[in-house]
C-alpha cells in the first residue's frame, strides 16, 4: 500500500474549490456517457441479432451504469491529478442526476426522488472509487528498456 493516494493535505492555503477542476469532470461524464452508450448499442444489437420473444436486461444496464460511473471517475481523478475522491464523486453524482432525469422526462413509471436518490448515491460511491482508481493509476512499476534490448535503434 505504499505508493497510494487516499488523502493529500496541501500545506499550501488555497481553497478547496479553486483545486478542484470543472474540465476533468466534464471529461469523466463524457467517458461515463460514452461507455452507457456502448453498453447500450451492445444491448440493441443483442436483440436484433438473436432471436427471442422477450429479453431482461435489468441487469445489464446496472452494470452498464455503474461500470459507466467508476470508468467516468478513474478518467476525472486521472485528468484532475488530485483529489480524485471527490472529482470522481461529483462526477459520478451528475451523472446519476443525468440519468434520474433522463428517467423522470422518458418513463411513464411514477418513481419519487426518493426512490431514486439511493441510486444516484451508488453512482456517486462508483464515481468517487473510480475516482481513487484514476489518481493511483500512476502507481506501476516501470520497466527501462535499455539500448541493447531494442530491437531498433
Amino acid at each position: 500500500m505504499k505508493g497510494l493516494t487516499f488523502v493529500r493535505w496541501s500545506k499550501s492555503q488555497t481553497p478547496v474549490f479553486s483545486r478542484f477542476r470543472a474540465g476533468a469532470a466534464l471529461i469523466g461524464l463524457a467517458w461515463a456517457l460514452g461507455i452507457t452508450f456502448a453498453a447500450c448499442v451492445l444491448m440493441f444489437a443483442w436483440v436484433v441479432l438473436s432471436v427471442g420473444p422477450v429479453y431482461n436486461f435489468s441487469t445489464f444496464v446496472i452494470a452498464g451504469s455503474i461500470s459507466g460511473a467508476i470508468a467516468g471517475g478513474a478518467v476525472c481523478g486521472r485528468a484532475a491529478r488530485s483529489m480524485g475522491l471527490a472529482h470522481g464523486f461529483l462526477t459520478g453524482l451528475s451523472y446519476g442526476l443525468l440519468l434520474a432525469i433522463l428517467f423522470y422526462i422518458g418513463s411513464s413509471a411514477t418513481l419519487s426522488a426518493v426512490e431514486l436518490s439511493p441510486r444516484v448515491l451508488l453512482l456517486g460511491v462508483a464515481g468517487a472509487f473510480g475516482g481513487l482508481l484514476g489518481v493511483n493509476s500512476h502507481v506501476r512499476k516501470k520497466t527501462t528498456i535499455t539500448a541493447k534490448e531494442r530491437p531498433f535503434v
